[in-house]
């Protein structure tokens, strides 16, 4: 929008927040959103629980370092989160990446007091010091570890899995195929200003993340963008998947293990790559 992509594709986009990427799934189903960003973990827990019929047309991004477990100075790495208080957001990816870095350390889930929110109110949290750890994203790792915390589990361990997609109701992408053509045309524009030119796109972003454009640069190395050429790759031909489908069934194990589904998706289902290939 900042940069006027969106109104040149002749597009006119109001942008509304949620604290939590499983936030937009309500909306979504209810078509009261035309476009949602949210995980892949979120679509299918949405689809093992409903008929709801929403898809991901796109990836956005992958988090390979910028959502972590940060904690005090004194808890020197999972294993020492025993008997700790640990803020996560129960059932969303956070709470996976939790869960993973636990078995690395073989630590029982039983072991942590675990106090649920949202993944900004955990940073938060943590930085008021009113919890051991917490598992949270971007600025709020920054924050911590400027304020006495440190990281000690990142999705850097678990790459690929963490993963935000453009999400549209099936329903109105078969109706409207040619306006979210265009909206992931001007997306992928803003993709490139941020690669080709940082100076001119790191102030908006940091804007938005409330952080100097020289953190936004660090916050961004733990972060893999995709732009549409990399879309093409991740959903593969028709007849032959891509790696977007490998990623989409580890986050179905984890819901269907994590007991967060009635039934278990096909993968395939929840991935229309019509307007990527």
């Amino acid at each position: 929008n900042e940069l006027g992509y969106f109104k040149e594709a002749g597009l006119d986009v109001a942008l509304k927040p949620f604290s939590n990427p499983g936030d937009t799934l309500a909306a979504l189903a209810s078509s009261q959103l035309d476009v949602g960003l949210t995980t892949l973990q979120n679509l299918a827990v949405l689809k093992g629980n409903s008929e709801t019929d929403v898809v991901a047309i796109a990836l956005v991004d992958s988090s390979n370092g910028a959502d972590a477990v940060v904690a005090k100075e004194s808890v020197k790495s999972m294993a020492d989160l025993k008997g700790k208080t640990v803020a996560l957001t129960l059932g969303e990816v956070n709470h996976m990446l939790f869960l993973f870095g636990l078995e690395k350390s073989g630590i029982s889930p039983g072991d942590v007091k675990i106090t649920s929110m949202s993944a900004d109110d955990a940073g938060a949290a943590f930085v008021a010091g009113k919890v051991d750890a917490a598992v949270t994203w971007e600025p709020w790792i920054t924050k911590a570890t400027k304020n006495g915390g440190h990281v000690i589990f990142t999705s850097a361990s678990m790459p690929d899995t963490i993963t935000n997609s453009v999400a549209v109701h099936k329903a109105k992408l078969d109706s409207g195929g040619d306006a979210y053509k265009r909206f992931l045309g001007a997306v992928d524009r803003g993709v490139q200003t941020l690669r080709g030119e940082p100076d001119r796109a790191y102030p908006i972003v940091g804007k938005y993340l409330s952080a100097s454009p020289e953190d936004v640069k660090g916050m961004l190395a733990g972060d893999k963008i995709y732009d549409l050429a990399d879309n093409k790759r991740l959903f593969g031909a028709a007849e032959q998947a891509g790696p977007a489908v490998a990623s989409m069934k580890s986050v179905i194990d984890f819901v269907v293990q994590s007991k967060l589904v009635k039934t278990a998706p096909a993968a395939e289902s929840l991935l229309d790559g019509r307007l990527v290939r």
